[in-house]
């Protein structure tokens, strides 16, 4: 039997930059990723999906798929990636930039 010896660990605190996307609000969000963002046409979808855009992952290289309401997050290394809304509301809380 394998022993699994564990570590808790915490998110060092960062500060992200992060539009959510509206269902309506395409444009602005092909600027803030730099063009890495298009819109999904649902004929081309599978019955019953929910996705309606993507986001171009360039650490992984790949298009990731996401919701209407889902956030799209600049990580640390000017990678793009989206994030459920309430996965995104209990990871990030807003910034005090008046200070």
């Amino acid at each position: 039997m394998v022993q699994v010896v564990s570590t808790s660990y915490r998110k060092k605190p960062v500060v992200i930059t992060a539009v959510r996307w509206t269902g309506d609000n395409a444009e602005e969000l092909r600027h803030f990723t730099g063009g890495r963002f298009e819109t999904i046409n649902p004929l081309d979808l599978d019955e019953g999906s929910e996705m309606t855009a993507q986001v171009f992952d360039v650490l992984h290289n790949t298009w990731v798929s996401m919701r209407t309401g889902d956030w799209i997050v600049r990580g640390v290394k000017g990678e793009f990636y989206p994030v459920r809304d309430d996965v995104f509301r209990e990871t990030y809380e807003p910034v005090d930039e008046s200070n």
